[in-house]
């Protein structure tokens, strides 16, 4: 019986460690990706040893730990942490991403976009450079592109739908979808290796009663993320106006109720999983949330999101190591689980995603603040 549980590039035996287990299947099939994926990989410029593997997995799993927590973690000192990570994220390897949490109150939509012949780069460059827009995807089949929409408000997001996208010249057709629960994304991906579950109490602390904090502390916290993920406290304290200790505590407590997410990107995922299936799937009501609970617990689950007000009410993005995988991977699915596949598509690229840009060979060019003025 293999589980999400990972022992190097493996995946071992373990029924502690995983409450909702999809049949055994699917994840004795998904380990052979696991190792094949780091071991058969072609070079690529921004291929990372172990021990900045190591490092990066620690990040991921405490994007704001101490460099001394983090050292501790993968058996080195703080600078020499901090050196490592500051080369990586220079190289474009590894970056670190911060934006506004889905517990925030905010509004999360998919749209799906059908552009005129020709004008699909045109229309993705117009539309990634609008704060709200946090992801633009290029994808197969009936949309050309796929957006992510993280606005402020059910008006704010009718608003960008209806008079915004809807009157571009150069688009044909917009269809909507309300997200209702994330169930996974790319928080928790990791790099590759075991967690590290000795630094999360680190960052994700006990909530304590009430709000995280104001809706100003909110803001005034992510303008400064959104920048530099590792910002220090000093940096909080002149924004926030207050302690270098209570700002810390502002911090903490915005992650650990959910209004601000982070997470280290690394372009390695390009190599080890360089391609991407879309999912629309129906699943029926009653089994909606421990479906999506057992699909966001496979590895290569990038994204599982519940959606309302479509035809699918479940919406999944699963790596992938080669594009012949993609049908068994949709037919074992389909065979283990209770679901039909209203419709798929390959990723083809990404223009942006989460506020991050993308030139077309998929190297950032650049970032667009959540809370930059709209147009």
């Amino acid at each position: 019986m293999l589980c999400a549980c990972r022992d190097g590039s493996w995946w071992r035996s373990c029924r502690s460690h995983v409450t909702n287990r999809v049949s055994c299947s699917i994840r004795t099939w998904d380990a052979g990706f696991v190792h094949a994926s780091r071991s058969n990989a072609p070079a690529h410029p921004h291929d990372l040893p172990d021990s900045d593997l190591a490092l990066v997995t620690a990040l991921q799993d405490a994007p704001r730990a101490s460099w001394a927590a983090i050292g501790r973690a993968i058996g080195v000192s703080a600078p020499t942490a901090r050196r490592r990570w500051e080369a990586i994220a220079e190289s474009g390897a590894a970056w670190a991403t911060t934006y506004a949490g889905f517990a925030a109150g905010l509004l999360f939509g998919l749209a799906e976009v059908r552009c005129r012949p020709g004008t699909v780069d045109a229309v993705a460059a117009a539309l990634r450079a609008h704060p709200k827009i946090i992801s633009v995807t290029g994808m197969t089949g009936e949309r050309d592109l796929v957006l992510t929409i993280l606005a402020d408000d059910m008006a704010q997001f009718r608003q960008l739908i209806q008079s915004w996208l809807g009157t571009h010249e150069a688009v044909t057709a917009v269809r909507s979808t309300i997200v209702t629960r994330m169930f996974s994304d790319g928080s928790r991906w990791r790099a590759v290796g075991p967690p590290h579950d000795g630094l999360l109490p680190t960052v994700h602390e006990s909530r304590a009663d009430g709000e995280a904090a104001s809706r100003e502390q909110w803001l005034a916290a992510l303008e400064v993320l959104e920048r530099d993920g590792r910002a220090s406290a000093r940096e909080l304290a002149e924004r926030l106006g207050t302690s270098e200790a209570h700002a810390r505590r502002v911090v903490r407590r915005l992650v650990a109720h959910g209004w601000i997410q982070q997470r280290i990107d690394v372009s390695l995922e390009q190599r080890m999983w360089p391609h991407a299936l879309a999912l629309w799937l129906v699943v029926p009501a009653a089994r909606l949330e421990a479906t999506a609970l057992q699909i966001a617990g496979l590895p290569m689950t990038r994204m599982c999101a519940a959606l309302a007000g479509g035809a699918s009410n479940l919406y999944v993005i699963v790596w992938l190591r080669e594009l012949e995988d993609a049908a068994p991977m949709e037919a074992e699915l389909a065979r283990s689980l209770e679901l039909r596949v209203l419709d798929r598509a390959i990723l083809l690229h990404y223009y942006k995603r989460v506020g991050h840009l993308f030139d077309e060979e998929n190297r950032r060019e650049g970032q667009v603040s959540w809370l930059a003025p709209l147009p």
